[in-house]
This record gives structure tokens, C-alpha cells and sequence, in this order.
């Protein structure tokens, strides 16, 4: 479903207006653009949870330039957020994403951006400076890291990782910050709680 490809400049401009207006959305296709596909349901967000499996286990450089490997998190829920700069429900999740980090980092919460930008680094690194980001953010123009997690179907996806490692939901569209606030809330205290067993 994901519609990536490469369009003239003028259709780009349109379907990021579009896009906008209604959500991003694209498809597998390994040749892609940075001109988003609409699709309506992504302005909501759809929640699967997927039977678990483990979290991919590779090494990620931040645009800060640490490494991050997703499978060494023990202990810590995670949640992995496929992103782009383009993309406008992305971009309305941030500040909700932050807030989260800010409220639960303490708590063993780490949020992961991942960016598909195909500008790279110099993109992200612009957009970045509008926003106070507290957590670790990954350009990943290739898509390399979303192959490891299956299909994300559209802009923004999220996975969320529990404290065992393994991924256990995928949203599609922007994070229900409060409908899912109390079950992250509920991973971190059951992995406290073992901690101190």
C-alpha cells in the first residue's frame, strides 16, 4: 500500500498539500519519493497488535551520532516511530511523542524517531531545530530499519515494545497518547515491580 514513487514537482506540491489535509500514506515499493499518498483513515489511527515478536536486533546511529541497538533496551518500553518530515500527522504527533518522553523517560520509557526522508540528514536536521526533541532520532532514507518490522503501511507508524523486548502493537496514523497512556503506564510498573521481586 505504499505508494512511493517518483512524481514531477508540481504533483509533489499537490499531494503534500493534500496530505495535510488528510494523513500520509504510501507502499512497500523500494523505489521511493518524498511525495506522500493521502489516505483519510490515517488522520484517526488504527491499532493492531500483532502476535509478539522480538524487537530487530540492530545497532542504529543517531543524527547526534550515538548508537542505539533496539534488541539491548532490557527492561524498557519503547516505542519506535516511523516518521517523515512531509508528513503532517507526523508532525501534529511530535509535540505529544515529547511530552510522553518528558512524563515517562524516567520511568524506563525511551521514544526512538525514525526518520524515511530521502533529503537525509540535512532535512531532519532543519526541522528538528523547530522542536525541543528530548529523544534519540535515526534518518533512515533506504527504510532499512522498517524492514525489520514488517510492513508500516503509512506515515506515522509506531511500534510499541514491551519491556521483554518483543513488539506487541502497531499504530498506524497519530499516537493515542492517552487512549494507550495508562497500558505504557502499566508495561513500566509490571517490569518495577519484577525488578524488585
Amino acid at each position: 500500500m505504499r505508494l512511493f514513487g517518483s512524481t514531477p514537482r508540481l504533483l509533489s506540491c499537490a499531494l503534500f498539500l493534500a496530505a495535510s489535509l488528510l494523513g500520509c500514506q504510501g507502499n512497500d515499493d523500494s523505489a521511493r519519493s518524498n511525495a506522500p499518498k493521502t489516505n483519510q483513515d490515517v488522520q484517526q489511527h488504527r491499532i493492531n497488535e500483532p502476535d509478539p515478536y522480538p524487537v530487530p536486533d540492530t545497532t542504529l546511529q543517531t543524527i547526534e551520532g550515538d548508537e542505539l541497538n533496539l534488541a539491548a533496551q532490557d527492561g524498557r518500553v519503547l516505542l519506535v516511530n516511523f516518521w517523515a518530515t512531509w508528513c503532517a500527522p507526523c508532525r501534529k504527533e511530535i509535540p505529544d511523542l515529547i511530552d510522553l518522553q518528558n512524563d515517562l523517560g524516567e520511568e524506563g520509557l525511551t521514544v526512538v524517531g525514525i526518520s524515511l526522508d530521502q533529503e537525509g540528514e540535512s532535512a531532519v536536521r532543519s526541522f528538528m531545530s523547530d522542536y525541543e526533541f528530548n529523544y534519540p532520532v535515526v534518518v533512515d532514507p533506504q527504510g532499512r530499519t522498517e524492514e525489520g518490522f514488517g510492513a508500516t503501511y503509512g506515515l506515522p507508524t509506531t511500534f510499541v515494545v514491551n519491556p521483554d523486548g518483543e513488539v506487541v502493537k502497531r499504530v498506524l496514523g497519530i499516537f493515542p497518547t492517552e487512549e494507550l497512556r495508562p497500558e505504557l503506564e502499566s508495561m513500566l510498573q509490571s517490569d518495577a515491580q519484577e525488578d524488585t521481586a
